[in-house]
């Protein structure tokens, strides 16, 4: 409904994505670190759950607090995410998570 269809080449080959589709923190809260925090915690558990990537869908422009749900691209360069396709108005962008 929001998005174009996302690659599926890696099905094949097992790679295991973990997607993080919404993302928001009320304005009086953000610039206290929580984004990082609830990142920070979903990649935790993503690896205990032996996923290979986290995937976020960021969009290109920002046009508005309520448009803008899926978080800012910042937000995930600052938290190890790359860029790893565009699609449409959207950046898909993953952090490669590594098990110990």
């Amino acid at each position: 409904m929001f998005m174009g269809s996302v690659p599926t080449e890696e099905l094949s080959s097992g790679t295991k994505v973990k997607s993080i589709f919404c993302f928001t923190v009320s304005p009086e809260m953000k610039r206290k670190g929580i984004s990082t925090k609830l990142l920070e915690r979903v990649c935790q558990d993503a690896v205990q759950e032996g996923f290979d990537f986290v995937e976020a869908y960021p969009n290109k422009v920002f046009d508005s607090e309520g448009d803008d749900f899926m978080g800012p691209i910042e937000l995930f360069k600052r938290n190890g995410f790359t860029v790893y396709c565009e699609i449409k108005n959207q950046l898909i962008m993953r952090r490669q998570l590594f098990h110990n």
